[in-house]
C-alpha cells in the first residue's frame, strides 16, 4: 500500500507530482498530466497550468499552445460527471464540435490511443483534472489496475492542496515586473527567453524568479505557477 508522510516546508508540488509519477510507472503507466487550476475555472482555460510526465516533447508542446489545449474536450466532460472515465468514453459521450473534432484528430496523429480521465477533488473547491496513459486501449479488464491508482492521485492531489495553503498563508503583493515574470513562467518561458522578451538581462530575470520563489515559500517554478494561480497573483496579459 502506498502512503505518504504529512507535509512539510521542504515539499514542493514539483516533488509530489514527481513522486507521483515515479510510483504510477511501475504500474503499467507511460505518461500522466496534472492540471491545476483555480477554482471555478476551465480546466483548459489560460488559468491552468498543465504538469506533464513521460510525453515526448513534441505532444507536450503541442498541447500547451492555449488555442489547442482550449479545444480538448475530455478535462471538463470529466469534471463534470465527477467519475473516472476513458478518453474514448468521454468523446463517445458527448457531441463533438468542429474544433474538439480537430483536436481528437491531431491527438491521434501524435499518437494517442486511449488513457484514463480522472476528476480529482480538494478542499476549498481546488479540483484538478488528471490524466494517466497507458499507451493502449482500456477496457473493463483494466479496473481492478486503475482503482487504486485513482486513490493514489487523489492523495497526491490533497498534498498539493496542503502546500498550496501552506504557501497562501505567506504569499504577498507583487511589483507589476514579478508579475510579468510568473505570467511568462506560467507559459513556460525560459529565463533566458524571459529576458529577451521583457528587455533585460537574464541576472535580473533570475533574480526574480528567485524573489517570486521567496514571497510564495516555494522551490520550483511549478509550484510558483500554481500558487500564482491560486492567489490570483496570474493575469492575462
Amino acid at each position: 500500500m502506498f502512503k505518504w508522510n504529512p507535509v512539510d516546508e521542504s515539499d514542493s508540488v514539483w516533488s509530489q507530482l514527481n513522486e507521483l509519477f515515479t510510483k504510477l510507472k511501475g504500474e503499467g503507466v507511460t505518461a500522466m498530466s496534472y492540471h491545476a487550476t483555480p477554482p471555478f475555472y476551465s480546466q483548459v482555460s489560460k488559468h491552468s497550468s498543465v504538469t506533464h510526465f513521460g510525453y515526448p516533447e513534441e505532444i507536450v508542446s503541442t498541447y500547451l499552445d492555449p488555442e489547442f489545449m482550449e479545444s480538448d474536450p475530455i478535462p471538463d466532460f470529466v469534471m463534470a460527471a465527477g467519475h473516472v472515465m476513458t478518453w474514448q468514453q468521454v468523446i463517445a459521450d458527448q457531441k463533438l464540435t468542429e474544433k474538439h473534432r480537430k483536436f481528437v484528430n491531431k491527438a491521434k496523429e501524435l499518437g494517442f490511443i486511449d488513457g484514463v480521465a480522472v476528476p480529482l477533488f480538494g478542499p476549498q473547491s481546488r479540483n484538478s483534472y488528471f490524466s494517466m496513459n497507458f499507451g493502449k486501449n482500456i477496457s473493463s479488464e483494466d479496473e481492478k489496475v486503475v482503482r487504486p491508482l485513482v486513490g493514489i492521485a487523489q492523495s497526491c492531489h490533497r498534498r498539493v492542496c496542503a502546500i498550496i495553503n501552506q504557501a497562501d498563508d505567506s504569499t504577498r503583493a507583487l511589483s507589476k515586473r514579478e508579475s510579468e515574470v510568473l505570467y511568462w513562467i506560467s507559459r513556460g518561458k525560459s529565463n533566458g527567453e524571459m529576458a529577451t522578451i521583457l528587455a533585460i538581462s537574464e541576472d535580473t530575470v533570475d533574480s526574480y524568479v528567485r524573489r517570486l520563489f521567496k514571497k510564495f515559500n516555494v522551490h520550483d517554478r511549478i509550484s510558483a505557477v500554481i500558487v500564482g494561480l491560486s492567489s490570483s497573483h496570474i493575469k492575462l496579459l
